[in-house]
């Protein structure tokens, strides 16, 4: 009786130390930081590696239509925190690209160790772009998705207020960047004819929380639109962000990583040092 007790003692011990360890990575803030940054570096990483094998596979068999998808989280994930993760990734390409010349040719040799610096800097920008594009990639499918399920409600409503918020998913659209998920009109209009208003508020009441909006909509006018002013700004604000994010992204693919590419290559041929 004893030992069974010690043993239901001990298993119980163990039990609570793997509770409070679930509770703190689950709660402690810079674990949730870790994870998040480690979420965001993953997804752009995938996101690169998809685009340059299979996008180019894709692309070569003459395949043009291309799913739309994106992850929520993705979307959700702030500017600064975009742009930490793609300059992290352009950090690591750095080292990776000198701990390789290094390791073949050492560090005595200035007309390879130099090059082999600028062409990693001009390669580095190119890296952060490609992974901020995954992200702002994301964004706009998901927005293409939101405004197409919107504008298609819409649509089947009458009234003042519908009418508005019609007008305000085609301003959307006329963003160069933000188009429906179906594509074309012809696509949309197919759309609007198949799918009912009851199917829609179960498929909007299902991703509500896509948009952090956690209150379920119900079937009456006043629940819908107050859901319909959260998701518009929601809308708003990720456009705000994935120009921001566009912004960047145009810097960096300007002339001086071709300046870097340019001057270490000029450095490799002509041996000056």
């Amino acid at each position: 009786m004893v030992k069974a007790s010690k043993k239901n003692s001990n298993k119980s011990s163990i039990d609570e130390v793997r509770e409070d360890a679930r509770v703190f990575l689950n709660k402690s803030p810079i674990i949730m930081g870790i994870r998040l940054y480690v979420f965001a570096i993953g997804i752009m990483l995938s996101g690169m590696v998809s685009r340059t094998f299979f996008g180019q596979v894709v692309k070569f068999i003459g395949i043009n239509e291309v799913k739309e998808t994106y992850n929520p989280q993705a979307v959700k994930v702030t500017a600064k925190q975009s742009m930490a993760c793609a300059r992290i990734i352009a950090l690591i390409t750095l080292m990776l690209i000198m701990y390789t010349v290094i390791s073949l040719t050492g560090t005595n040799n200035l007309n390879i160790l130099i090059p082999g610096l600028l062409i990693g800097f001009g390669i580095c920008q190119q890296m952060e772009g490609a992974a901020l594009d995954v992200i702002t990639e994301h964004m706009r499918n998901s927005m293409g998705a939101w405004t197409t399920i919107l504008h298609v409600f819409a649509k089947k409503k009458r009234g003042e207020y519908w009418k508005e918020f019609i007008e305000e998913t085609e301003l959307l659209w006329a963003h160069p960047q933000i188009r429906p998920m179906s594509g074309s009109e012809e696509a949309l209009e197919k759309i609007e004819g198949k799918i009912s208003e009851d199917k829609l508020i179960r498929y909007m009441n299902k991703g509500r929380e896509e948009v952090n909006y956690y209150t379920v909509i119900e079937d009456n006018s006043g629940s819908k639109m107050k859901f319909f002013d959260h998701t518009l700004e929601w809308l708003h604000n990720t456009r705000d962000k994935h120009d921001d994010l566009s912004d960047v992204q145009q810097r960096l693919g300007t002339w001086s990583y071709a300046l870097y590419l340019g001057i270490g290559t000029m450095i490799w041929l002509l041996q000056p040092f």
